[in-house]
């Protein structure tokens, strides 16, 4: 049986920047719930992510990390 892949976490999308600390993830923040959700929807589409809301305010992007060759 082969390994699940690792997931990664590529991006953090925000209404609400003093909850997101740290970390090596680029953080966007949105003014409402509405351009969060376009905006990680975008994301997610560009770079093939999948999108994880944390139903706070916050959702992450995450991607599968590859096997090396």
């Amino acid at each position: 049986m082969a390994d699940a892949p690792t997931p990664i976490m590529f991006a953090i999308v925000t209404t609400d920047k003093d909850a997101v600390h740290g970390g090596m993830a680029p953080v966007f923040v949105a003014p409402n719930e509405i351009e969060r959700d376009r905006v990680a929807m975008w994301l997610s589409r560009i770079t093939n992510a999948i999108v994880h809301d944390l139903h706070n305010g916050t959702v992450i992007l995450t991607v599968n990390q590859s096997e090396p060759g």
